[in-house]
């Protein structure tokens, strides 16, 4: 049973949430909501996100979430007798009947007695690990009290396009029921669609019937037997990719007397197939057709073919992995000498992890820096020192400033162990880039607030860069939420290092932290770059190198000079052209 840190919760809201949903463990000595002479307290424990004990000839039941349209809330079922029941365990992705229907669900939590005398069975576990962690689970119950949004809603949050599925309704034509003649328009093209292509789901009918409304028509040829109709809940569309590998069926002692055996074969085909197999002896696993001619130096599907009608090599199904950073260009690079105030605020910070790690709660830190003064440089170095604790980091950034710089200089600091997300990415992508997150295989999570769901198994930092902008605000589709104020409450439940990085704070976190007394950081100095880089532009310009002040090996130069020209008194001195005076003298 692991402890999780909630600082701003009183005692009377933790018993609230314990009367409530019945999730945790009881408190000791834990009085009614309404007494308002209770303390506040610091902490209150989570469940394990583990499989439910079974014994024999008991049954297990489950209050499952279960979200659509016309069905949002908690309901009640129970374990089957089947093997795979044994898996299913809080944040379980489920089928569920629903009344004469299936729909999907995620299991929040164990009951010992259900609301309802008579329970209806758990049909299917879709994914034999949990698709939600217990922190996860935490998170969503916290946006669902602070957002007024059903449980199920804030899961959805948490789940990768394509794994989540909602009921559609199948339509099919009652030929017996149908007139001769009398159907409007619009029913004898809902009927001639039906005849022509079969039994369609509504989805798959609004793609045909563009701006029409046919849904209400449907709905009276239904009730008057024209049309049936059920409901079908479709499996996930997000699935592992597999590709064809190759692998050496023979020992590699054996491969110069095998080919000879093959007939009608000239020398040079001979030449390019040994080629083939002896670059095959020396891999430890499948590889695909194209890494093969690649590193044999030629080949074709024919030969493999033909090696394979032999029994030389053996073809299989492996799982290829989408990443979005596989063609990503990138050069490694060390972390430089840090200035003099960034290594003030990175002591801060440092001293804030190794508190986390140790199992404390960490206050939020701000990190107030102008532009160009070396924010990016705490996070990476923030992000090394979380990785060595072995934890993960979130590093979210606004959607307009996720660029191929941004995601670069993260790359080549931590290569091979950065995951990207983004709403550009394909289904495919994102999904793989969940499961490598759960997994733990890729320990840093970069993107817009959306990366806040992703389902690591320890996060230990949570970056917001620029965390004044307002596409941190979620409005466009429910729930409509904060991803500042969860981060910093993902940041209490998972004690994770809560980092916030602008150049303007916003006005009221800043008035918070400091009536809270969270660390501000300052880095007021822009720094232009390193030394020598700025020797070189200037020699390379044909200027001369102005006055710098040096720290280590970097170089500080101030913001250019800026003069504002009002345009209107420009007007009134004569000047009708869209450039200043002083700009085209400077021109």
């Amino acid at each position: 049973m692991g402890q999780v840190i909630i600082q701003s919760l009183s005692k009377e809201r933790i018993c609230e949430i314990l009367h409530k949903y019945n999730r945790f463990r009881p408190i000791p000595n834990c009085a009614s909501a309404n007494n308002k002479t209770l303390p506040r307290v610091n902490s209150f424990p989570v469940q394990a996100g583990c499989s439910f004990d079974y014994n024999e000839g008991m049954a297990v039941y489950v209050e499952v979430a279960v979200n659509l349209p016309v069905a949002v809330g908690m309901f009640h079922y129970h374990l089957p007798e089947e093997e795979w029941a044994h898996n299913v365990a809080p944040g379980s992705l489920v089928v569920v009947p629903l009344g004469n229907q299936q729909v999907q669900g995620i299991v929040w939590r164990t009951l010992e007695h259900p609301a309802i005398a008579e329970t209806r069975p758990v049909l299917q576990l879709l994914d034999p690990a949990p698709v939600l962690t217990p922190i996860q689970l935490a998170l969503a119950e916290w946006m669902a009290h602070e957002t007024l949004y059903p449980l199920a809603t804030c899961f959805d949050l948490m789940l990768p396009p394509g794994l989540s599925q909602q009921v559609d309704l199948l339509y099919r034509l009652n030929e017996p029921a149908l007139p001769a003649e009398g159907l409007t328009p619009v029913q004898a093209r809902l009927v001639a669609l039906l005849r022509e292509r079969g039994p369609l789901r509504k989805r798959q009918i609004d793609a045909h019937l563009t701006k029409i409304n046919w849904r209400p028509v449907a709905q009276a040829m239904v009730r008057r037997g024209m049309l049936v109709s059920h409901a079908v809940l479709l499996p996930p569309t997000a699935r592992p990719k597999q590709a064809r590998a190759v692998r050496l069926a023979i020992p590699p002692e054996e491969i110069d007397t095998r080919l000879a055996a093959i007939p009608r074969q000239k020398p040079e085909i001979l030449a390019r197939r040994k080629a083939i197999l002896t670059f095959l002896a020396g891999q430890n696993e499948p590889v695909q057709p194209a890494w093969v001619f690649a590193g044999a130096g030629g080949g074709n599907a024919g030969d493999l073919q033909r090696l394979a009608e032999a029994g030389l090599i053996a073809y299989e199904e492996v799982e290829v992995w989408r990443d979005p950073l596989e063609r990503v260009e990138f050069v490694l690079n060390e972390a430089p000498d840090l200035t003099r105030d960034q290594g003030a605020a990175w002591e801060a910070v440092l001293s804030a992890i190794h508190r986390a790690a140790q199992g404390e709660a960490p206050p939020p830190h701000i990190l107030h820096g102008i532009t160009g003064s070396g924010k990016t440089e705490i996070y990476l170095q923030a992000v090394s020192e979380t990785l060595r604790q072995g934890r993960q980091a979130l590093v979210l950034v606004p959607e307009i400033a996720l660029t191929p710089q941004t995601v670069r200089r993260f790359a080549a600091r931590f290569p091979g162990k950065v995951g990207l997300v983004h709403s550009r990415l394909s289904s495919g992508e994102r999904y793989d880039t969940w499961r490598r997150a759960r997994s733990g295989e890729l320990p840093i999570i970069i993107g817009p607030r959306s990366t806040l769901f992703m389902p690591l198994p320890h996060p230990g930092l949570i970056v917001l860069d620029e965390f004044h902008d307002e596409s941190y605000y979620q409005e466009d589709f429910p729930p409509a939420y904060s991803a500042v104020e969860a981060a910093l409450a993902l940041g209490r439940l998972a004690r994770a290092v809560v980092l916030l990085g602008s150049a303007t704070p916003d006005l009221n976190l800043l008035y918070r932290a400091r009536q809270r007394r969270w660390p501000v950081l300052s880095l007021p100095t822009r720094i232009l770059a390193h030394r020598q880089a700025v020797a070189h532009q200037f020699r390379q310009l044909g200027r001369p190198l102005p006055e710098l002040t040096k720290e280590g090996e970097r170089a500080i130069l101030d913001l250019p000079p800026v003069q504002v020209v009002d345009m209107r008194q420009e007007l009134k001195a004569g000047n009708r052209t869209i450039f200043s005076r002083v700009l085209q003298k400077e021109l």
